[in-house]
């Protein structure tokens, strides 16, 4: 990363859409896959699984729908200029929380190889019982149904 990037928080490019089903031309954009804000590393995480979103939060639209419709090789440019424009602060940030669950878990995972195993069926059962009575899917932050054809 330049510090020209630094100064001006991101990187202008040009992304190009795919067309509206009808054909329709869709104009380029310009636009700033930006230097993600430390007071936004919270908000982004959950968006580091989804791609879609992820593109749409580097870029500043917020939107998932957004970075669904650009050409595969504008969605890709937006994804690597956004890891190089943001290597050193949100994705660093992502991997030390990530780093940070796993020891977390594995963690718990050696407490429960303490258990009894009476108490650890009956931890799992109840697990299950709470899994079973969430009745909605669980999606990711950001997430908007694809268009109807």
């Amino acid at each position: 990363m330049n510090k020209n990037t630094t100064l001006f928080g991101g990187k202008t490019i040009t992304v190009h859409f795919e067309p509206l089903p009808d054909g329709t031309a869709v104009p380029d954009e310009q636009i700033k896959v930006r230097q993600i804000p430390v007071r936004d590393y919270e908000i982004g995480f959950p968006f580091v699984d989804d791609e879609p979103a992820l593109a749409g939060f580097l870029c500043g639209t917020g939107l998932r729908s957004w970075a669904l419709n650009l050409t595969p090789e504008s969605f890709e440019e937006v994804l690597t200029i956004g890891r190089e424009v943001n290597a050193k602060g949100f994705f660093s940030f992502c991997q030390r929380r990530t780093e940070r669950a796993a020891h977390e878990q594995a963690a718990m995972i050696g407490i429960m190889a303490t258990l009894p195993p009476e108490t650890l069926k009956a931890a799992m059962e109840r697990g299950l019982a709470i899994q079973a009575q969430s009745h909605s899917p669980t999606l990711s932050p950001g997430f908007v149904s694809p268009p109807a054809r």
